[in-house]
């Protein structure tokens, strides 16, 4: 049954509209007072228990026992979650039904009323959607739907599903774009509470019924925010700024092909994992002067592929660092394609990525074709053989081969660049001086970029031999233990120290440069970070030997090079990929001394960013950097039209991030199984799900959660934004088993990152 009251608000009094009660009265209030459907319920409290027979007749053919704790659903706390509710239950099963009933009043605090909520359950429902007016968490002026498709009335709310959509959508938006429409029955009734309330912060729960009927289950306030307007309009012409110089930069090129324009956060020089997803002036310009704004390109012509003169590779928008994936693409194009063909493989790749936008941090892998992966030219031209000729196809095949040839000249030849610019960066080189930052740009991070790409070429190798079960995934980590880098020997070397076969300032000659955040002037660099730095010492442990390589490696790479024809053997690639590998690591190491002398010097310096980038000659527009007016707006990960700077739908790979600020700490698992519960303070708390059953550890003094499972409008996520306790809900498979298999942790929630200590 539903309720289908069709009375206006109009006449209300203000103070009304604001009275929260408790779950049962705020859905009275709204059944009293629009016409929003509702699941037929009824408040009942222990003085109904005998008369359950007759109440129980009213409803369909099960029901839901949900809390109605006075504690809940106010003015003053939420407490999402924190209650029992059970269901369904058939309603001719008195006794469950009575058993059920003390089970939830059970689970209320001492002095707490005595009533609960009988409801009809919604059977066969095809959604369910949790609406919030605002972003949890956040200062984010973002009303924020989840849905989950499916029967499971609290798949969003229990925090215990992953394949929940999360859609974020400004604040300052009257209508929806036209490729949202799906949300529009949602959008309509977030709008007619958030008026009949008289509350622009409210948490909704509605339920799609088989007949595509929205059906209000639950609405309270949100806390602990005020929505004021006139910041939100602030908000959106700047962003309306950022929407022209966005559509004025999708105009074609002479050289460019390709007619769509897509930004990605993580493709190609991944500025959100290089420089943070929200980057400062300083880490922003400094990446885009030895990067983004010529080096790129001119790599990619000296490593064979096709000259191309294209423009700037990353752009911010509303503070967020993007990579052009359109010119990403085209760079790696090859040089004897026609340009008919270099058009119709462009475009087919950028719709491939439209299409499966997940894709954007693994574009060389899964979308474009950049390296020569030891395939036949039957098997490399597979996915295009509708899209291009066969004759096109090969000579791309044959491109790519040729380019890899010159792998072994390309890393000696770079490598001696590195290594002699290395050489001069003694006490007296002055970082902060044109000519100087044009050395480092040059003879530095050029090169660096060289072997970035060699390296990936021998990982993309690598993985080819996976995927064609060439090699095991044990045997794929063999390999990788196999590389002698300068990692490795700095683990090795802190070892020393603390045997005391060397001193620390003997680690600190060499190592004293290296910091957590390359290009973060707030971050420290090891010799000033003394206490880090003895603790990372004090932790290392002794090298374990390196195993040789097995034979039978050997054996199976060589058997797939014969069987293919391909003119290499296994020991001659294993070397090559051990030296490309570690060659990379190490010119890191000598590339980023550079990068932390800037640094340094620019602390030193003390002077504001356009004083400093006048000096330097680094662009600086206002546009163009860090927008403290924008500084909540939220941004997707990849965009693909101008509607994204408004409303987005949310790929949920690396986790939802409730919170704001760092959080470095000891992490502790817990799976259920009995624990100490003394030994959760100050400790970063890891738990499968964002189930509110585990609502207990908000007892503790935790600095941060993290589960595998949940989204930002879980119970979790509201009480963790409750209590402030910084969160990543939702962070997947991959990223959890990593987590597990480590001892601590940091966490940028501003950057939205975290790194494994």
């Amino acid at each position: 049954m539903e309720n289908d009251d069709t009375s206006s608000n109009k006449n209300l009094n203000p103070q009304d509209q604001l009275n929260y009660k408790n779950k049962a009265k705020n859905l009275e209030f709204v059944q009293n007072n629009s016409n929003i459907k509702i699941p037929y319920f009824k408040e009942v409290t222990f003085d109904d228990f005998e008369n359950i027979a007759e109440i129980l007749s009213n409803f369909s053919k099960q029901i839901i026992i949900r809390s109605n704790s006075s504690k809940e659903d106010t003015e003053q706390s939420s407490n999402a979650g924190k209650f029992l509710s059970i269901g369904p239950i058939d309603k001719d099963d008195i006794s469950l039904i009575k058993k059920s009933w003390k089970e939830v009043l059970q689970s209320y605090e001492k002095e707490d009323n005595n009533t609960v909520i009988f409801q009809d359950y919604v059977d066969g429902a095809k959604s369910v959607s949790v609406l919030t007016s605002y972003k949890v968490g956040t200062d984010s002026a973002y009303r924020t739907f989840s849905t989950y498709y499916g029967s499971q009335t609290d798949a969003v709310t229990s925090g215990k599903y992953n394949r929940i959509k999360n859609f974020f959508i400004h604040r300052s938006l009257d209508n929806l774009p036209e490729k949202f429409k799906e949300y529009n029955k949602l959008f309509k009734i977030q709008n007619q509470l958030e008026s009949l309330f008289g509350n622009k912060q409210l948490d909704i729960e509605i339920v799609i019924n088989q007949k595509e009927e929205p059906l209000l289950l639950q609405v309270r306030p949100l806390m602990g925010k005020v929505i004021k307007k006139e910041p939100i309009m602030v908000e959106r012409s700047v962003i309306e700024e950022n929407v022209k110089r966005y559509k004025k930069l999708i105009s074609p090129t002479d050289d460019r092909f390709g007619t769509n324009q897509i930004y990605s956060n993580m493709s190609d020089m991944n500025p959100a994992e290089m420089i943070g997803k929200k980057p400062d002036n300083i880490a922003f310009s400094l990446y885009k002067f030895m990067f983004t704004d010529t080096t790129w390109n001119k790599q990619r012509g000296e490593f064979g592929y096709r000259m191309y003169s294209g423009g700037k590779l990353m752009e911010l928008f509303n503070n967020v660092a993007y990579i052009n994936v359109n010119h990403s693409l085209n760079s790696f194009l090859t040089r004897n394609i026609e340009n008919e063909t270099c058009e119709k493989i462009i475009n087919y790749q950028l719709k491939k990525l439209e299409t499966y936008p997940h894709l954007h941090d693994s574009i060389e892998f899964d979308i474009s074709r950049s390296s020569y992966t030891f395939e036949t030219d039957d098997k490399f031209g597979e996915e295009y053989k509708n899209i291009i000729d066969k004759k096109e196809i090969i000579q791309w095949h044959h491109d790519l081969i040729e380019i890899d040839s010159f792998n072994s000249s390309t890393l000696q030849k770079n490598n001696k660049i590195i290594l002699d610019a290395f050489s001069k960066l003694d006490d007296s080189f002055q970082y902060l001086n044109k000519e100087n930052m044009k050395f480092v740009r040059d003879n530095m991070a050029l090169p660096f970029t060289h072997h970035s790409r060699l390296g990936f070429v021998y990982f993309a190798q690598l993985n080819n031999f996976l995927k064609n079960e060439v090699i095991t995934d044990e045997e794929k980590n063999k390999l990788l233990l196999s590389v002698n880098s300068i990692s490795t020997k700095m683990k090795s070397d802190a070892y020393r120290v603390k045997t005391e076969e060397i001193s620390l300032n003997d680690f600190l000659s060499i190592y004293g440069h290296v910091r957590a955040g390359n290009y973060n002037l707030s971050s420290s660099n090891l010799k000033n970070n003394i206490s880090f730095t003895e603790s990372l010492v004090n932790t290392s442990n002794e090298p374990i030997s390196t195993e040789p390589i097995q034979y039978d490696i050997f054996r199976k790479i060589d058997d797939y090079f014969n069987l293919n024809k391909i003119s290499y053997t296994a020991k001659s690639w294993v070397e090559m990929f051990q030296l490309a590998v570690s060659t990379r690591e190490n010119s890191k190491f000598y590339y980023t001394k550079g990068i932390d002398g800037i640094l340094n010097e620019i602390k030193e310096k003390d002077t504001s960013d356009h004083e400093l980038f006048q000096m330097l000659d680094f662009e600086y527009n206002d546009i163009n950097t860090f927008n403290p007016e924008i500084s909540d707006t939220l941004m997707p990960d990849v965009i693909t039209s101008s509607d994204d700077f408004y409303a987005y739908e949310e790929m949920n790979k690396n986790g939802n991030y409730i919170g704001q600020g760092t959080v470095t700490g000891e992490i502790l698992f817990l799976d259920g199984i009995e624990i100490n519960k003394n030994n959760l303070d100050n400790k970063i708390i890891v738990i499968p799900a964002a189930d509110p059953g585990w609502d207990w550890i908000f007892n503790y003094k935790i600095k941060s959660l993290i589960t595998e499972f949940g989204g930002p409008n879980s119970h979790m996520a509201i009480r963790c934004a409750e209590h402030n306790i910084p969160a990543i809900l939702g962070i997947g498979e991959k990223n959890f088993s990593a987590i597990l298999n480590s001892k601590n942790l940091a966490v940028d929630f501003s950057n939205e990152n975290f790194t494994i200590l």
